[in-house]
């Protein structure tokens, strides 16, 4: 019986010292790589960094200095990783490392699954010492585990002090590798699907056909060099989401994690159905490796798209399929291949990638985006140059340079990363908020789940960070309807105990907060977290808003929520409902949050135009509040970070524009091309864009000449400016701010 293939370090190329017959289970374990693959917490208690060392043949260790807090678990401050392997009940794992401490630290390895009850299969506590030391510790799979459904990690919150960790290993001693055979390669790749030519008839292979929602018959057709073709009759129900129609089967083969999936077909559709080729997990939480969509065309075409493993399959595990459910009409299918093409690179694929999901995404909206931005975010402004008898200087030199935009331009971040003054990840880090941003988001420090005294406390001193270089605060969230997202024992409670255990949190940190945050998401996304309104009544959710503005008059008070600008109607018409609800039952509502979480297919941006003014009918000022966007490709990245941004800061009511974190080695979509830098902070082009935009294209930097009259006069962004004049030998410099309605004129008196 074939026993199994583990991963082999797929994304680091990186494989330790290990015994012939063994490979090691976890990636980037010499940390060659820095800290890459590794989740290590990063906040005061705990600063990574990385040593030259040179014990048991390893030449780079991971060096944490832990400041665990009083009373707190020592699993508050770990380091894990997913284990890409398949593990089988009894397997026995054994662990190699090498570390020390000159405060003789306790650490905690384990492997456990990743979930509660977070079972451990291996699991052990060791006191270190000042010297280097070879640790092995050993354990046994207590049942079979899927690749990435276990982590292993080390606990490290025991005490204060400074742990050196270098070489881990960790074997499953029962792996059989030579069993697997040789993996699969572009010039030999391996087919994971089984009658795509439609040879053999359909069933117990291909499945979905059947009903009267979608039929399907084997027919003739010569294309792609086939015979045979697919003929589907698809009748979805309006409303309904298009995997509802779905053509398919259960995939074949192996498949490690990084691997290289090609998934080609020859479609065509009378109709002009739109198609969507899918290669996926076939159980829940069904994480895709391949999701495109396509508009077909009446003509035979061949699509083809690329992909790589987001974790390893055993045969069966994975599938392929067309999801069919968009539009009512005729899809016919030919020629389907299904291949793992393993280590091969991404330039090693023909592909016919739509970004735009077969939808029309034509350039009009630009002229008069152009047009508004230069209408709604500049202002006149005259410079009035005066001698120190109060004269008019005429041809005096003006000089205004902008320093700061009125407009709010941030990003989302932990808290911790501003305290920290020996990291150099996050000394860049804290450089480059200062230099792009002047508005910041807490990325989970104030949600409610995060609740500590601790934490608070860190949030405060990184607010008096922001503060010192002139970067507001936009706080979030203060309620999300979701037990998950309340902590214990307030997660436990029901009714009014619930209600009042609300209540009293959103006093509690809208007070605590107070002046320190100019606006509070005070409910997040209601659209589809509703268990706690379900639970404690619908009328709490605009008294939300009440409490939030009794407790801090001078916040802004904003609904947020996501699914908006991503071509999610049925979504959004539920979040329109909960916003309804809320101005109907005179909530203290002042602003709308809209995340902006972008996928592929992208959307249109004259439709994302079109979707803020419907947001904006409702009265209220917008933010976008999270925003970033999943792809890989550069020049894709770069050009609709480009035009979404344009789009935004064109429209009237949009006040801000966030990004949902900038760094890769920060983001929660780093790994899914979702940052502005790299890992080793090279900026991508979108972040190339994103600053021409911000620092050029709206950023006022203007030179010229007072008039006869001693008046110099411009168009410049809102915003803060710094004015210099100079005339005769003498300079004198004023600040101003401009916004609009405000003042337009300055006078500034050389002396």
């Amino acid at each position: 019986m074939l026993r199994r293939l583990t991963l082999l370090a797929v994304l680091s190329g990186v494989i330790a010292v290990a015994a012939p017959a063994q490979t090691n289970l976890l990636a980037n374990g010499d940390f060659a790589q820095g800290f890459e693959g590794w989740n290590i917490t990063q906040e005061v208690t705990c600063s990574p960094s990385l040593n030259a060392t040179d014990v048991g043949g390893f030449k780079r260790a991971l060096r944490l200095v832990v400041r665990p807090e009083a009373g707190r678990p020592a699993w508050d401050i770990q380091v894990r990783q997913p284990v890409e392997a398949f593990l089988e009940q009894g397997d026995r794992l054994q662990l190699k490392l090498w570390m020390r401490s000159p405060e003789s630290c306790q650490v905690s390895a384990f492997v456990e699954i990743a979930k509660d009850p977070w079972t451990k299969s291996l699991n052990d506590t060791v006191t270190l010492t000042p010297e280097w030391k070879g640790y092995e510790i050993t354990g046994k799979c207590l049942q079979a585990y899927s690749a990435g459904e276990v982590h292993f990690g080390m606990h490290l919150g025991f005490g204060p002090g400074t742990i050196e960790i270098a070489g881990l290993r960790l074997f499953d001693l029962d792996l059989e590798p030579e069993s697997a055979g040789e993996r699969p390669a572009p010039e030999k790749p391996l087919s994971l699907i089984a009658n795509g030519d439609f040879s053999a008839p359909l069933e117990g292979v291909w499945y979905g056909i059947g009903g009267e929602k979608l039929k399907g018959a084997v027919i003739e057709a010569e294309v792609g060099g086939q015979k045979k073709a697919v003929r589907l009759e698809c009748h979805p129900t309006p409303g309904e989401p298009p995997w509802n129609l779905q053509f398919g089967q259960k995939c074949t083969g192996l498949v490690l994690k990084g691997e290289a999936l090609y998934f080609r077909a020859w479609l065509r559709s009378p109709d002009r159905c739109q198609v969507s080729f899918v290669y996926e997990l076939g159980e829940p939480p069904h994480t895709k490796s391949i999701d495109q969509r396509v508009k077909l065309t009446p003509e035979w075409q061949e699509y083809r798209f690329m992909g790589r493993a987001r974790q390893a399959f055993r045969p069966g595990q994975s599938q392929a399929k067309l999801f069919v459910g968009y539009d009512p009409g005729v899809v016919e299918v030919a020629h389907v291949r299904v291949e793992d093409c393993g280590r091969a690179p991404d330039s090693a694929f023909d592909q016919t990638v739509d970004y735009w999901g077969g939808r029309e995404h034509p350039d009009t909206w630009r002229a008069a985006a152009l047009d508004r931005i230069e209408r709604l975010r500049k202002g006149d402004l005259t410079i009035n140059v005066l001698d120190a008898a109060g004269r008019p200087v005429p041809g005096a030199q003006v000089r205004v340079e902008q320093k700061r935009h009125l407009f709010r331009f941030g990003t989302c971040a932990p808290a911790e990363r501003f305290l920290d003054t020996q990291n150099p990840d996050n000394l860049r880090f804290q450089q480059e908020v200062a230099r792009l941003y002047n508005t910041v988001t807490f990325e989970n420090d104030l949600k409610w789940a995060a609740m500590g005294e601790g934490r608070l406390a860190t949030v405060e001193k990184a607010i008096e960070w922001l503060q010192a270089h002139d970067i507001q605060v936009r706080g979030h969230c203060l309620l999300w309807g979701s037990y998950q997202h309340i902590p214990q024992p307030s997660s436990d409670l029901r009714g009014d105990a619930l209600r009042q255990a609300c209540q009293t949190h959103v006093a509690d940190y809208a007070g605590r907060m107070r002046g320190k945050v100019y606006l509070w998401d005070v409910v997040n996304e209601a659209g589809s977290n509703t268990e706690v309104w379900d639970n404690i009544g619908w009328e709490a959710f605009p008294d939300s808003f009440r409490w939030a503005r009794a407790a801090d008059p001078s916040a802004l008070l904003c609904y947020n929520d996501y699914g908006i600008v991503n071509e999610n109607p049925p979504y959004r018409a539920t979040v329109a409902k909960r916003i309804r609800y809320l101005l109907d039952h005179d909530a203290p509502l002042d602003r709308l949050g809209i995340q902006g979480h972008m996928n592929l297919p992208l959307t249109p941006i004259h439709r994302v135009l079109e979707i803020l003014d419907e947001w904006a009918a409702f009265g209220k000022d917008l933010e976008i509040t999270e925003f970033d966007l999943g792809c890989w490709d550069d020049k894709v990245h770069a050009d609709y970070v480009h035009d979404f941004m344009t789009a935004v800061f064109s429209h009237p009511r949009i006040r801000a524009f966030i990004m949902w974190g900038f760094w890769e080695g920060s983001h929660w979509r780093g790994k899914d091309g979702g940052a502005m830098f790299r890992r080793d902070w090279s900026k991508r082009p979108a972040q190339e864009a994103w600053e021409d935009l911000v620092f050029h294209q709206w950023w006022t930097q203007w030179e010229g000449k007072a008039d006869a009259e001693g008046a110099a006069k411009l168009r410049a962004f809102y915003g803060r400016h710094e004015v210099t004049v100079e005339a005769g030998g003498k300079r004198a410099t004023t600040v101003l701010e401009l916004r609009p309605g405000g003042e337009a004129a300055v006078t500034v008196r050389l002396p």
